[in-house]
C-alpha cells in the first residue's frame, strides 16, 4: 500500500500536470515590414502630409486587421508615393516601428528627404500610399546619414538629390557627407563647394536647390620655371568663356590658392577653371559642375 505521503505527493503531480495542460502558450507577437503586412491584409494604413518634404512629413496611422497582435515596421528607404503626381515622391529616413495589439488605431509621424528635386514640397493634408523600397544604393547612403546624424541637415537632402536627380556633389557642402556620396556613385569628390542662394521653400513650391552663386574651393600647382599665367573659365568642350585672372609672372615651385569663382550669372551645367601659360601650356584643370 502507498504511504500518506507518496499519496498526496501523486495527487500534487497529478494537479501540476492537468493545470499545465489546460495553460495556453504565450502568444507570439508577428513582426513584418510594412510592404508585407499590406500584401497579407494583416493591416490597413491611411497616410498623409504635414505640409514639407524634409523631417517630420507623413503622417501615418494604421489599424490591424489580423486579430492577432503585430508589429510592424516601416523601414528606412521606404518611399511613399503621392496621389498629386506633381508633388514629391518622399522616402522615409528614420525607421519606425508600430505595436498593434488591438483594433484602435495607431498613428506615428515618419521623417522623410525629398526624391524627387523639381516637383512640388507636399502641402498638408495630401494623400500618400506606400510604394516600393529605394535602391540599394540610396539605402546605404540614407543609412550613413542616419548613423552620423546629419538628418537635419540641408546637406542631406542634398546629397540624397545627387543619388536621385544626378545634382552635382559640390552641392552637399559637407565634406564627411560629400566622401560618402562620391564614392557610393563611383566619383572623385570635387575640391570645392557650391554656395546658392537662400531659398524657403514653402510647401506647393518647387523643392530644388536656388541659384548657384559662388563656387568655392582651394588649388595647388607646381611650374617647373618662372612663367608667365592665366586663370580662364572654359566651357567643359574646351571653348572660352573669359579670363579670370590678367597674365602674371610666376616663380617655379609650388604655388597654392584659393578658389572665389562668382558663377550666378553662368547657366548650370559643366566647366573648366584652367590655369595656362602665356604658350598655352595648360598648367591644371578643375572641373567644375554646378
Amino acid at each position: 500500500m502507498l504511504s500518506k505521503a507518496t499519496l498526496l505527493l501523486s495527487m500534487l503531480l497529478f494537479s501540476f500536470s492537468a493545470l499545465a495542460q489546460k495553460a495556453k502558450p504565450a502568444s507570439k507577437t508577428t513582426t513584418l515590414d510594412l510592404s508585407e503586412a499590406l500584401r497579407q491584409k494583416l493591416v490597413a494604413v491611411e497616410v498623409s502630409g504635414t505640409g514639407g518634404h524634409l523631417g517630420e512629413c507623413l503622417t501615418v496611422t494604421a489599424r490591424n486587421l489580423s486579430g492577432k497582435s503585430l508589429r510592424v515596421r516601416i523601414p528606412l528607404g521606404q518611399y511613399f508615393e503621392p496621389a498629386d503626381s506633381a508633388q514629391q515622391t518622399l522616402v522615409v529616413s528614420e525607421a519606425r516601428s508600430l505595436a498593434l495589439n488591438g483594433k484602435s488605431p495607431v498613428k506615428t509621424t515618419l521623417k522623410t528627404f525629398c526624391a524627387q528635386a523639381g516637383d512640388l514640397s507636399p502641402r498638408a493634408g495630401a494623400g500618400f500610399v506606400a510604394g516600393a523600397m529605394a535602391p540599394e544604393r540610396l539605402c546605404k547612403l540614407l543609412k550613413f546619414i542616419a548613423e552620423t546624424g546629419k538628418s537635419a541637415e540641408s546637406s542631406a537632402q542634398s546629397a540624397v538629390w545627387c543619388v536621385t536627380n544626378g545634382h552635382a556633389l559640390g552641392s552637399i557642402g559637407d565634406p564627411e557627407l560629400t566622401k560618402f556620396t562620391a564614392e557610393l556613385l563611383g566619383k572623385t569628390p570635387p575640391g570645392y563647394r557650391i554656395r546658392y542662394e537662400t531659398r524657403v521653400i514653402r510647401p506647393g513650391e518647387r523643392a530644388q536647390p536656388g541659384k548657384a552663386l559662388v563656387v568655392e574651393g582651394s588649388y595647388q600647382y607646381i611650374l617647373e620655371k618662372n612663367t608667365k599665367v592665366t586663370m580662364l573659365l572654359l566651357h567643359d568642350d574646351g571653348r572660352l568663356i573669359k579670363k579670370l585672372s590678367k597674365e602674371e609672372d610666376m616663380t617655379a615651385g609650388e604655388h597654392r590658392g584659393s578658389l572665389h569663382l562668382e558663377v550666378y550669372n553662368l547657366p548650370t551645367g559643366k566647366y573648366i577653371v584652367r590655369w595656362q601659360t602665356r604658350e598655352g601650356l595648360i598648367i591644371k584643370d578643375i572641373p567644375v559642375e554646378f
